[in-house]
């Protein structure tokens, strides 16, 4: 039998470097502009939530190198459990007294957020039925099955409220039944159902909060939106943005100001004047508004420059895997968190530049928040399992 270090050595060699150096550069750069982001805070305890969040990234690339180094066929198999177990989870967070509330949120449980390993959790046991049983799964049965499934735990986030989250498990399922080829016909209804809710959804507020309207009239409409009132406030500054800009609509125009004054190569590292001096608020800037951090000390170059670490060193690589792999499982796990991710970077960015509603989405390995790191060093962890795994029948690689 091989010595177990030539094996590993073997693995090592198989690493997909371009993707590793990515995630590593992208989460020391998050750190980096937390700490830059902390700085504007009112008290030490906060001015060193860096620190935590080094940390996070610290035991996230040890998750990383584990999953990577463990054949992702075996692990895949306890999906059905991870599932459970995330879905037990969901439920435990909406529980007062055992789920905590912050910021009008129920969304932590014992410290972490379940909501963000729920969409590892979707993806994991998606790919390992549609991959390892897809025949079972091309029929409008197969397709309501897989909708159940990422729909209880969306079910379940948008009860927290978490709208934000629930949203990107859409597309990113959507992908991966596309991908399976999943009753194309009745996936493409799906899809054109989505882009009417949408739809529905913005020309409804846009109507309800129109200039003239009656509030009797204006709440009403309101009310066959769904929404909830903050919801509400965020699709209308996005649609109305300078109707309130120091109020629901105050962040955005901070936002777009921070971005916009940066110019060609920035201000400096942690001479950004927006964050610093408060105008972007605090407890926003080193989270789902870091963007604008980014975009104000390092300048259109610097943001440019992020993009495309995101592009050429994260989505692309991920993709070449998920073609490179030779079994459907592989191909599967690999377009779901590419999709994720590139969810989580458009929206993110999108909506501190206005181009989407704001929606509360943290831009990956770079805003603020234990678990989320977590969750991305996980899901690079899946994409070099398979770069290391998933092109080889070899025993060596299934050990």
């Amino acid at each position: 039998m091989e010595p177990w270090y030539k094996k590993l050595w073997e693995k090592v060699k198989r690493l997909n470097w371009v993707l590793l150096a990515a995630s590593l550069i992208l989460a020391t750069a998050g750190v980096l502009f937390v700490k830059s982001a902390c700085s504007a805070r009112a008290t030490v305890k906060l001015q060193t939530l860096w620190v935590g969040q080094l940390e996070f990234v610290f035991w996230g690339v040890l998750l990383m190198f584990c999953l990577a180094f463990w054949d992702y066929r075996k692990w895949m198999k306890w999906s059905p459990w991870v599932y459970l177990g995330i879905l037990g989870a969901l439920v435990l967070v909406l529980i007062p007294g055992i789920g905590v509330a912050r910021m009008g949120a129920r969304r932590w449980l014992f410290g972490l957020q379940p909501s963000e390993p729920a969409k590892l959790a979707v993806m994991m046991i998606l790919a390992w039925l549609l991959g390892d049983k897809i025949d079972r799964f091309r029929s409008f049965k197969g397709l309501c099955l897989c909708g159940l499934l990422a729909g209880l735990p969306a079910a379940l986030i948008l009860l927290e409220p978490d709208l934000g989250t629930a949203l990107v498990l859409g597309p990113t399922v959507l992908a991966m039944l596309f991908a399976a080829r999943i009753t194309p016909k009745i996936l493409g209804f799906g899809v054109l159902a989505l882009v009417l809710i949408v739809s529905y959804e913005l020309t409804l507020v846009k109507i309800a909060k129109a200039e003239g309207v009656p509030k009797e009239r204006s709440e009403q409409i309101l009310k066959w939106t769904g929404l909830l009132p903050h919801q509400i406030d965020r699709v209308e500054t996005f649609l109305y943005p300078m109707r309130d800009p120091y109020k629901t609509g105050y962040n955005a125009r901070q936002s777009e100001i921070a971005v916009g004054s940066g110019g060609a190569w920035g201000k400096g590292y942690g001479r950004g004047v927006q964050h610093r001096l408060g105008y972007l608020p605090a407890a926003v800037s080193m989270n789902d508004f870091i963007f604008p951090v980014v975009a104000e000390e390092t300048g259109f170059a610097g943001s440019a420059l992020l993009l495309g670490i995101y592009l050429f060193g994260i989505l692309l690589p991920g993709v070449y895997i998920g073609l490179q792999c030779e079994d459907n499982i592989g191909k599967l796990l690999c377009i779901g968190v590419v999709t994720l991710l590139f969810c989580h970077i458009f929206i993110n960015i999108g909506m501190t530049v206005r181009i989407v509603p704001i929606t509360g989405l943290p831009l990956p390995f770079i805003s603020q928040g234990g678990t989320f790191m977590l969750v991305m060093m996980m899901a690079m962890g899946f994409l070099q399992s398979v770069a290391i795994h998933g092109r080889s029948t070899d025993a060596v690689f299934r050990q």
